[in-house]
């Protein structure tokens, strides 16, 4: 097959060890990982699913994550072409990567035997205090590779939704670990007095364990929410959580009391990230600073970090000017865009 092995960084991994693992599988069928994996359906493999893939003589196995395109037969036949592979020429083939510098969750290409692989150049990423990224639930991509927070985005305003459709990312999630809650249309996540009683019941329950922060997406609702959002962003804390506000551009677009929601929030201690987004289909080729309910100056007073969501981080210097002439400090930022 044209295409190469993609490997999903594991926790414990190295180059000479991922390497050492693809040699040993190096012959099975894709019968081998039905087998191993007890499905039922060899076609019904999902993007973002874990695959256990034995090693020849059955003595072993290790984790391949199902990339878009893929199918079991494709993956067994990219295992065989790779035969032989050492962890330079792995390294050679991901930008000459330092192996000592891999990450849970990065994608490294594994070349295949006798190909040569031209290294994509690296991305540069502007320097700043938090470098964070959106990974989208429902599409394959990368990580940002440098960066310090990962936010596994899904769009439900319900938890059991946004906790199902996250969970294939949260092992993979570089830095501080988010999961987001909310950031749908009205139909599928606006914040309501019943869903961030929810998210009150999930946070002391545990449904959230293996996560740093959740990262609440507030752009549609009910009014009236101030003092509930108080009391979820106070509890999260309690029990652990790191909390990150996110909100379309400068306050929520469709939340009847969104100017003084957010004049709430500023002073609230239990928010660490404050993230309005500069953006609003996400395709844009600079930063959008429309502010229709709440000016720039307004985010001086806020006692949170302010790292705003912008398209691509190449666009974090414009940001960065643009708030330190409204009187704001920012501390870096998330990119949209996936990877």
């Amino acid at each position: 097959m044209s295409q190469s092995l993609k490997y999903t960084v594991q926790s414990g991994d190295s180059l000479s060890e991922i390497a050492a693992n693809i040699n040993a599988s190096a012959g099975i069928g894709y019968q081998d990982i039905v087998t191993a994996n007890g499905l039922a359906d060899a076609n019904a493999i999902q993007v973002g699913q874990s695959l256990k893939i034995p090693f020849t003589d059955k003595a072993g196995q290790w984790i391949y994550v199902v990339m878009s395109g893929d199918n079991l037969s494709a993956i067994a036949d990219s295992i065989n072409a790779s035969q032989g592979v050492t962890w330079q020429e792995i390294a050679t083939a991901n930008n000459d990567l330092d192996p000592d510098s891999i990450q849970v969750g990065q994608v490294l290409t594994i070349p295949k035997e006798g190909e040569q692989i031209t290294p994509t150049e690296p991305v540069d990423l502007p320097e700043a205090e938090y470098i964070g990224y959106w990974d989208w639930t429902y599409e394959t991509s990368q990580p940002l590779v440098g960066a310090n927070i990962g936010i596994a985005f899904s769009g439900w305003g319900n938890v059991s939704d946004a906790v199902s459709q996250s969970a294939h990312l949260k092992d993979q999630l570089l830095g501080e670990k988010f999961l987001s809650l909310g950031g749908g249309d009205k139909k599928t996540g606006p914040f309501t007095q019943a869903f961030l009683q929810e998210i009150e019941q999930a946070i002391t329950d545990g449904t959230f364990a293996g996560y740093d922060g959740l990262a609440y997406d507030i752009e549609v609702g009910e009014s009236g929410l101030a003092d509930t959002f108080a009391q979820s962003f106070s509890t999260a804390q309690a029990h652990g959580f790191k909390v990150l506000v996110t909100i379309s551009h400068s306050a929520p677009y469709d939340i009847d009391d969104a100017a003084d929601l957010m004049k709430g929030f500023f002073p609230d201690t239990n928010i660490d990230y404050m993230s309005p987004q500069l953006y609003t289909n996400g395709k844009e080729t600079e930063n959008d600073y429309a502010d229709p309910l709440l000016s720039w100056a307004a985010y001086a007073d806020c006692k949170s970090k302010v790292i705003p969501s912008i398209v691509t981080a190449s666009m974090y210097p414009d940001a960065e000017q643009y708030f330190a002439e409204q009187g704001v400090t920012t501390h870096g930022y998330i990119q949209w865009q996936q990877v």
